[in-house]
Parts: structure tokens; C-alpha cells; sequence
């Protein structure tokens, strides 16, 4: 069952019955056992920062109370040690994959060097986010004010690589009609925001904690306006705003303004594949393919019970931003729709490069 932010998942979960930690199957017990969560990115990043958060939670609800480390194996935007857990998969629950965007990104863009398969995995949970887009108020001081900014005759933003998740950037700028858009390749996600600041670029976007961290308090100093969001899909296929921006309207509400139509067909089918992606996927963990359903649901009941734990109420929000959370079969739904992209995705994503005279493409 998937609860908008953190905080709100201990009423979430006892409304809808979730399964508690006792009930897990007996033969799930790793008494005396090292727990290894692969991250495939370095030291210090947001996957590391995020997960080892949930560290000492997973070690107090995990059936025996077992030691649980951090692996980090960078290289490849998360190729190297994601290939490493797929190709030496232990199904005994000891030996997880934590993931992030890029990750996904990589299999889903049919990287050749990539051997690891998300949809083959044991989905425990997601861990969503948002992505925030605003400009500086030099551009345009009235909030939400994406018509400023598809007449200006030139904008620029930061684009890391086209076959990273800045690739949906490039998407979005198509969609709304902005024909000024350009992008600045090779410039990374924190290069790009100084570049911002400096005025160099006329457009950035953060997640949601850094839209928290760094974007409000421009907003509210009147240095930044904000412009949109790109929107929390629904169990029934709806677009909520974030609650904790609910006056910033999503992406489908901006191309509808522009447009004078909703986003529908083709669009509407690349969005809804774009956020599962860059959105409800954002970080995840994974068990091995074979592991055991005792051993599985011990996992997935251990963060059922995390979610309702007092200190986590407590802490969850300041730790990781107002994120989504996904536990269970709906998890390995998200992946499955994230890590395969159909045609019609493909088809999207490849006239966009092609029209931005970028050379990489979706083979």
C-alpha cells in the first residue's frame, strides 16, 4: 500500500490491516547473521545516506536481530555493483540491492553493459520522490508562470548525459512547447544548480529534499519561483500535487494550460512510464530472484513495522523529505513498469533526442 509522506504511514498501514512483524513465517531467522546492502554508487551519496538511515531499524525489526552493513561498489552510474549483486545472488535474505534512478534509468534505456534485470528481483520497497522545477524570479517573478518561460526566445538547463535520467528533462522542455530550450550538456545535477545561481542557466530542478533544503527558502526570499512539479501518480492512474507544495501545480496541469488540452495518448503513456521511473522508483531494494516467500515477507513485514515505529514518526521526514513509500507486490509493479519501456516510450524518447541533435539513442 503506498502513504504520500513518511510521517502519515503508521495510520496508513493500521487502516488497512498491514501485516505485523510476528506473523512473518517462523523459518525466517537471521540470529547471528551480517546483513550486506549492495549500493552501487560511492560513499556518501544519496542511496548510501538514505538506506543507512534505515540501518539500525532494519537490525531491531529483521527476525533475529542481525548485524546489517553497507557495501558500496561505485563505477558506471551503478552498473558495476548492481552487475556484482546479479551475478553472485545469495537467496538466503543476506544480500540486498539498494538502487537509485540511474539505475533504473540503465536498464530501462537498454544499456548494453548492463546484466542486472530490476523486474526479475524481490521488490521489498520504493522509497519515491519528486522532481521540483523553478526558475529565478529575474526570469519571472509570478509563481508557476511556464509562459514566460515558453516566449523567451532562449532557455537554457543543465543536462548531465543523455543517457542518464536528465534525458526526461529533455522530454518534459518538448512537451511543454518550450522551442527555446536548450540543453548544457555535461554539466551534473550540482553543477547544474550553481550554474542556476550564477545565472548561467535559466531553469533547474531538484527532488524533493533538496527542493526542501535549497528551493524554498529562495521562494520564500523572493530569489526563486517555483513552476511546477512533476505530479504523484495514483493507484487509479490520477495525479495528486505534493502535499507539502499543494499550491505548485504537476506537469500534466502545466501542458493542459499551454495546450489547452489534457495530456492524453502517447504523452499521457510516456508521463505515466517517466514517473514510475524518476518519481515512485526513485530508490528501491531488492532481494534476489530466488529467494524464499518466509524470507521475502520477513523483509517486507520489517518495514510494515519500521513505518510505525515512534522514533521513524519521529525523525523519517527531516532524514529522508517528504517521500513515497511502497512495500510489497505493488513495489514489483512500479519496477516492472519502470524497468521495461514499451514502443511507444521508446518511439517518444528518441524523437526528442533526435530533435535536440543529440546523438544517443534507446536501441
Amino acid at each position: 500500500m503506498r502513504v504520500l509522506k513518511l510521517a502519515a504511514a503508521c495510520a496508513a498501514f493500521l487502516a488497512a490491516g498491514a501485516t505485523a512483524m510476528d506473523t512473518a513465517h517462523a523459518e525466517a531467522d537471521f540470529s547471528g547473521q551480517t546483513i550486506t546492502i549492495v549500493v552501487p554508487f560511492g560513499e556518501g551519496g544519496g542511496t548510501t545516506r538514505v538506506f543507512g538511515y534505515f540501518v539500525p531499524f532494519l537490525e531491531k525489526y529483521l527476525p533475529g536481530n542481525p548485524l546489517v552493513q553497507m557495501l558500496n561498489i561505485p563505477g558506471g552510474g551503478s552498473i558495476k555493483g548492481a552487475n556484482q549483486f546479479h551475478n553472485n545472488q545469495l537467496p538466503d535474505g543476506t544480500y540486498v540491492l539498494a538502487t537509485s534512478t540511474s539505475t533504473v534509468v540503465n536498464q530501462a534505456v537498454r544499456n548494453p553493459l548492463v546484466e542486472y534485470d530490476l523486474s526479475a528481483y524481490q521488490p521489498i520497497a520504493l522509497i519515491g520522490s519528486e522532481t521540483h522545477w523553478f526558475t529565478s524570479s529575474k526570469v519571472t517573478a509570478e509563481p508557476y508562470d511556464f509562459r514566460s518561460i515558453v516566449e523567451r526566445p532562449l532557455v537554457l538547463y543543465a543536462l548531465n548525459s543523455p543517457s542518464s535520467a536528465d534525458l526526461f528533462h529533455v522530454w518534459v522542455f518538448d512537451k511543454l512547447g518550450i522551442e527555446g530550450a536548450k540543453p548544457i550538456p555535461g554539466l551534473s545535477s550540482a553543477a547544474g544548480y550553481q550554474a542556476f545561481l550564477r545565472g548561467e542557466i535559466q531553469v533547474s530542478s531538484h527532488g524533493s529534499a533538496n527542493y526542501q533544503r535549497q528551493v524554498v527558502p529562495g521562494l520564500e526570499n523572493g530569489e526563486f519561483t517555483d513552476l511546477m512539479s512533476f505530479g504523484l501518480v495514483q493507484l487509479d492512474g490520477t495525479v495528486n500535487r505534493t502535499p507539502y507544495s499543494p499550491d505548485t501545480p504537476t506537469f500534466p496541469e502545466q501542458y493542459e494550460r499551454i495546450h489547452g488540452q489534457p495530456l492524453a495518448g502517447d504523452d499521457l503513456t510516456t508521463y505515466l512510464a517517466i514517473n514510475a521511473i524518476w518519481n515512485r522508483a526513485s530508490k528501491a531494494l531488492f532481494l534476489p530472484t530466488d529467494t524464499p516467500a518466509d524470507v521475502v515477507d520477513a523483509w517486507r513485514d520489517a518495514f510494515r513495522n519500521i513505518i510505525q515505529d515512534p522514533e521513524f514518526l519521529a525523525t523519517s521526514e527531516d532524514a529522508l523529505g517528504p517521500s513515497e513509500l511502497i512495500v510489497g507486490e505493488e513495489a514489483g509493479e512500479v519496477v516492472a513498469s519502470a524497468a521495461v519501456l514499451s514502443d511507444v516510450v521508446v518511439g517518444q524518447l528518441n524523437d526528442v533526442l533526435a530533435s535536440n541533435n543529440l546523438t544517443f539513442r534507446i536501441e
